[in-house]
């Protein structure tokens, strides 16, 4: 079962002045707590909390962006790690969130707009049109690739409609020419964080 949390955002004033419980944090999170939000909450809305399982908190926790870092999202959609990415950034550096899915783009789109973040550029395009533009840029690429969904099975039980027995096989075929293309435009001594 996984855990629900929520982060705070500390690109927002008085950020931490939220009608939530910030009593049980997230260890590995500066502004990660326990706890469920309401999506149609209006701190939810204003962009000063961003619900997220523990799990996927983490991914950026290890990606520690530093403010000037470039950072690369390379499959960012929903939004959760890029706006963590982002906040870690403090609106230093840039940080470049794609999203190969139109209408998924759309939806990062918000969501970084909701944040405030001021140093993002939202792309929608293919991995190996991105490094044809960023050989050798960043200093951090996080990769959350598109994978065969099982986990999604508890949550989103119509997932399982989608699955085939072939279907990881094409989805780690996927995931290797998406990392062939993140580490095109990795600096030299970058980091690259795959999930």
């Amino acid at each position: 079962k996984s855990v629900i949390g929520f982060r705070l955002n500390p690109l927002k004033r008085h950020y931490k002045d939220v009608d939530y419980d910030l009593t049980a944090s997230v260890p590995f999170s500066q502004d990660g707590f326990i706890g469920k939000v309401s999506g149609r909450s209006l701190e939810h809305q204003a962009g000063y909390v961003y619900s997220q399982d523990l799990s996927a908190m983490y991914v950026a926790a290890v990606a520690n962006a530093q403010p000037g870092d470039k950072v690369l999202d390379l499959c960012a959609a929903p939004g959760g790690k890029s706006t963590q990415l982002a906040e870690q950034l403090n609106n230093q550096g840039l940080l470049v969130s794609n999203e190969i899915n139109t209408k998924r783009a759309k939806i990062l789109a918000e969501n970084m707009e909701r944040i405030g973040a001021k140093n993002v550029i939202i792309t929608n395009e293919s991995p190996d049109n991105l490094a044809k533009v960023f050989k050798g840029y960043f200093d951090k690429i996080v990769v959350d690739a598109p994978c065969s969904g099982e986990g999604m099975f508890r949550k989103d039980h119509s997932a399982v409609k989608y699955w085939h027995k072939d279907y990881p096989a094409e989805c780690a075929h996927r995931q290797k020419l998406i990392l062939e293309e993140a580490i095109k435009m990795l600096k030299t001594g970058g980091e690259l964080v795959y999930s």
